[in-house]
């Protein structure tokens, strides 16, 4: 866990883990229907194909790749991460809002990048107040963050059978509202607690990325991350169009998040004893798997087999980034670091994901799964090389971290 903030822990204080709770339940909702039903919505709203809903979604990533790092270093520099998560929220509401009176792809796209400056960044940022909070008061990280997962889990399944029965046109008003409510639970973040004596001097953002382990932390990440694009963005699509219906389609998504949750906290403990880059690799192979099952099969039993691998996938990947950087990264550069990581694998990894995605799908149809499938493996061929590194004393993230094996 990073250096105590501010002195001794304050224990049994369930402020902070509610108020932390709530918002990760708020945001992670506005996830399970943007990243599921909004593609559809698009599709069948606004009459977007494929390829065109690639660009769209890519303009969201892609927009965070350049502001996530800004944000994240804006808090690093004022150490008040409740006042940019407050002003994100209530500016990713009125982002929004610009969907629904825009139907031409050069305006969805405007209003999508401009969506992705505001909400995107804010995950990261939440992410290390919630590790911050955590150590002073006692509370698990993991358990924290499984609420998020939770409410994708819920929401995805609730809409999902309402959409199957009213349309998707509903979609974007059941967004924004998620979106109002992620605003409203930013009145009850707690404080970042700072330590005693003047704070550490403030380092350039892109000061991170001199270090060559670091970049190929960054690299890693992207690839296995943005091995998912295409499933987030056209998965639901391309069921949809095989006779898997919206209803089925959300089990889909709602038992790969229950696989998420099982890594987050029924083996959070067996992963503690694994070093950040073993984590990494199998997050790397079991993408492989998932995806080459995805591109031969549209047979829904064996996507609920393959879709369980989504715990190693994603949530062994997302948890191995994050311990490399809690291990190797001091307190001072922590958000601003994990806004780094959050452009790479949710932006430059996601954009390339997507548009490549997006398409050989329009060539290849479900085929393309297959290019996923090597976006995968070669994160996990870098995951290996950073354990060289690490084990030929190579490895650190920043200059000031200190030399645990990453």
């Amino acid at each position: 866990m990073p250096p105590m903030q501010g002195g001794a822990a304050v224990k049994g204080d369930l402020r902070p883990w509610l108020g932390l709770a709530a918002f990760y339940g708020a945001s992670f909702a506005v996830l399970a229907v943007y990243m599921q039903f909004f593609p559809v919505w698009l599709h069948q709203q606004r009459g977007l194909g494929e390829a065109q809903i690639a660009v769209v979604m890519s303009a969201q990533t892609l927009a965070r790749t350049f502001a996530g790092p800004l944000w994240s270093h804006g808090v690093d520099r004022t150490a008040r991460p409740r006042r940019f998560l407050r002003l994100l929220s209530l500016g990713s509401v009125v982002a929004f809002a610009l969907f629904g009176g825009f139907t031409s792809l050069p305006l969805l796209w405007c209003a999508a990048f401009l969506f992705g400056a505001l909400y995107s960044p804010m995950h990261p940022i939440l992410d290390a107040l919630a590790i911050e909070q955590g150590a002073r008061h006692g509370f698990s990280f993991g358990r924290v963050r499984l609420v998020g997962s939770l409410s994708f889990l819920v929401v995805v399944l609730v809409v999902g059978w309402w959409l199957e029965r009213n349309g998707t046109a509903s979609v974007f008003v059941i967004l924004l509202g998620c979106l109002l409510l992620t605003s409203g639970a930013g009145l009850l973040l707690p404080r970042r607690q700072l330590p005693p004596g003047p704070p550490p001097e403030p380092t350039r953002w892109w000061s991170l990325l001199r270090s060559g382990p670091f970049v190929l932390l960054l690299l890693t990440s992207a690839l296995i991350q943005g091995s998912h694009a295409m499933y987030y963005n056209l998965s639901t699509v391309h069921w949809n169009a095989h006779g898997i219906g919206q209803e089925r389609a959300a089990v889909l998504w709602a038992e790969g998040v229950l696989a998420e949750i099982v890594v987050f906290f029924v083996a959070r403990n067996s992963f503690d004893r694994l070093r950040p880059t073993t984590i990494l690799m199998l997050g790397g192979l079991a993408g492989v798997v998932r995806w080459v099952v995805l591109a031969s099969t549209t047979s829904f039993p064996l996507l609920l087999a393959a879709n369980w691998l989504h715990g190693l996938s994603f949530g062994a990947t997302y948890l191995g980034a994050l311990r490399a950087l809690d291990r190797r990264v001091p307190a001072h550069q922590r958000s601003t670091a994990q806004g780094l990581l959050g452009a790479a694998s949710s932006g430059v990894g996601m954009v390339l994901g997507a548009l490549l995605g997006g398409f050989v799908y329009e060539r290849c149809g479900g085929l393309a799964f297959l290019t996923m499938a090597a976006f995968a493996f070669g994160g996990a061929l870098l995951a290996g090389i950073l354990r060289q590194k690490a084990n030929s004393h190579q490895t650190p993230l920043a200059s000031s971290t200190n030399a645990n094996p990453a």
